[in-house]
């Protein structure tokens, strides 16, 4: 069980650092905003998604993807439109707060459903995790089962939250250094790389 959570830990942690997917984007974004508490909350709550796909991977759920061909189909959807819809409001920012991270209950709720919903609605990250996984059963360094499920899961999880809790830490560390117009532009930057991640997605979607 501990090799496990390890293994989980690991993979959940080193998968989380590309900045091309739309949560570690939102959670960039909230630091550079200085809104460090908010991004945090959207990464608990695309950590408690992302641990169900992997968990869910140790008991052959992938599966489904290769039956029902349309779930693909709708994950590309879903991630295209938002995709779309956060390069458009990352592209219009015009740097109203750059400081405030005030511990708002409600800003904090909305960035845990916005972190669970933008991983919920992409269930072809289960056949990641799951082809994650595989490839290390068959590299024969480890042996692990079903029952492992949980405990991978479990650290996928801390994973997941700790190292964009890493990433929260060190923007907001390093937003210092910037003046407020060259950190609008950053954020405006991300817009546009996230709406050509969008489109990349569509095409995939109609092709």
């Amino acid at each position: 069980m501990l090799v496990a959570a390890l293994i989980g830990f690991l993979f959940g942690f080193v998968g989380s650092m590309p900045i091309a997917g739309p949560v570690s984007a939102l959670i960039f974004t909230r630091a550079l905003q200085g809104r460090g508490r908010e991004g945090l909350h959207i990464a608990l709550g695309a950590g408690v998604a992302e641990t169900a796909y992997a968990a869910l991977s140790f008991w052959g759920f992938a599966a489904l993807l290769e039956r029902y061909l349309w779930l693909e189909t709708l994950s590309n959807a879903a991630a295209a439109i938002i995709l779309l819809a956060l390069a458009v409001l990352f592209i219009r920012y015009r740097g109203a707060s750059l400081t405030d991270d005030s511990p708002s209950s409600s800003s904090s709720i909305k960035g845990f459903i916005a972190g669970f919903t933008i991983i919920a609605l992409n269930p072809t990250l289960l056949a990641t995790w799951t082809a994650a996984s595989a490839t290390l059963l068959s590299s024969g360094l480890v042996s692990l089962g079903p029952s492992d499920a949980i405990p991978f899961g479990v650290g996928a999880f801390v994973g997941i939250v700790l190292w964009f809790a890493t990433l929260v830490r060190l923007v907001l560390h390093f937003r210092e250094r910037f003046s407020h117009e060259v950190l609008c532009r950053v954020i405006r930057g991300t817009g546009w790389f996230l709406l050509l991640v969008a489109g990349w997605f569509a095409w995939r979607l109609f092709a």
